[in-house]
């Protein structure tokens, strides 16, 4: 096995200066949370369409309508409360 150079990543360090700047890992924080963000919110207005025309499609009576979004309150909150035990 040859001999490799490892060379450290330095994150939030100008590689011409030497000097902390963590202007870029900010910008990509920033821009990968917006991203996350935006995906999120593509997800859940899919999910509204759907019900939308589940409530539509079976003519569901006002009961039935507050049971399913009931579900659908439960199943985000049980989703989220996974992302604790992540």
């Amino acid at each position: 096995m040859k001999n490799i150079e490892v060379k450290p990543i330095l994150i939030g360090v100008d590689p011409a200066t030497g000097e902390r700047d963590y202007s870029a890992v900010a910008i990509s924080i920033k821009a990968i949370r917006e991203d996350e963000r935006k995906t999120l919110f593509d997800k859940f207005s899919s999910r509204l369409d759907l019900l939308a025309c589940k409530i539509l499609k079976e003519k569901m009576t006002d009961e039935q309508i507050h049971q399913l979004l009931v579900g659908e309150s439960e199943r985000f909150s049980n989703l989220a409360a996974e992302l604790d035990h992540v």
